[in-house]
C-alpha cells in the first residue's frame, strides 16, 4: 500500500490531484485541510497558518499511520489574499505563513516518517517570473520582510500589487 499525505486536495488543482491518486489502486491518501475532503480520502483538520494545527496535524499523522511511512508528501497548499495586511495567529504575514512556513514545519515535523526514497512534492509557481506577469519578480527575498513586511516612509502601498507580490514571492521559497 502507497500512502500519501497532502496538503491543499480540497479545491483547486489540489483537488484534481488528489481525485487521481485515489484511482491508483492500494493508495491510502491523507488530506490535511480546514474543511472535508473526497470521500475516499482520510481528512485531517490543519489549518496551516497556525503553527500550532500544524503540530496537531503532523501528531495526528504519526498517530493514525503507527509504524507505517508516508511514501508521498504532497505540499499543495497555496492561497493568496489581495494586500499584505493579513496576520496569521502566530503574527505573521497570513500568505507567508501558509505557503511557506506551515508546509516547511510540516515537512520537517514528518521528515521521521518518510520512507526511504519517499517522494516530496512541493507545488510551487511561475508567478515570480518576469515572463510570465509584471508585477514579478519580487522586490526583495529577506525571509523578514516577508514574515512582517512594512513600507519605507514615503512609499505609497498598492495593496493589490502587494497581495500578489506576496504570493509570488512565498511560492519562490518553495522552488
Amino acid at each position: 500500500m502507497t500512502t500519501i499525505v497532502m496538503t491543499g486536495g480540497t479545491s483547486g488543482l489540489g483537488a484534481v490531484a488528489a481525485q487521481q491518486l485515489l484511482k491508483t489502486p492500494n493508495t491510502r491518501l491523507l488530506i490535511g485541510s480546514r474543511r472535508d475532503g473526497p470521500a475516499k480520502a482520510e481528512t485531517l483538520r490543519l489549518d496551516l497558518a497556525r503553527l500550532a494545527s500544524v503540530r496537531a496535524f503532523a501528531e495526528s499523522v504519526q498517530d493514525r499511520l503507527g509504524t507505517t511511512l508516508i511514501d508521498a508528501l504532497v505540499l499543495n497548499t497555496g492561497l493568496q489574499f489581495p494586500t499584505t495586511y493579513q496576520r496569521s495567529e502566530d503574527g505573521f504575514e497570513t500568505t507567508f505563513a501558509v505557503n511557506h512556513l506551515g508546509q516547511y514545519l510540516l515537512l520537517r515535523l514528518l521528515m521521521p516518517k518518510l520512507a526511504q526514497g519517499a517522494i516530496v512534492v512541493l507545488t510551487t509557481s511561475d508567478t515570480h517570473d518576469p515572463l510570465t506577469t509584471d508585477v514579478a519578480p519580487p522586490r526583495h527575498a529577506d525571509a523578514h520582510r516577508l514574515a512582517y513586511p512594512h513600507h519605507a516612509a514615503g512609499e505609497r502601498p498598492r495593496p493589490l500589487t502587494e497581495g500578489f507580490r506576496a504570493y509570488a514571492t512565498s511560492k519562490l521559497c518553495k522552488s
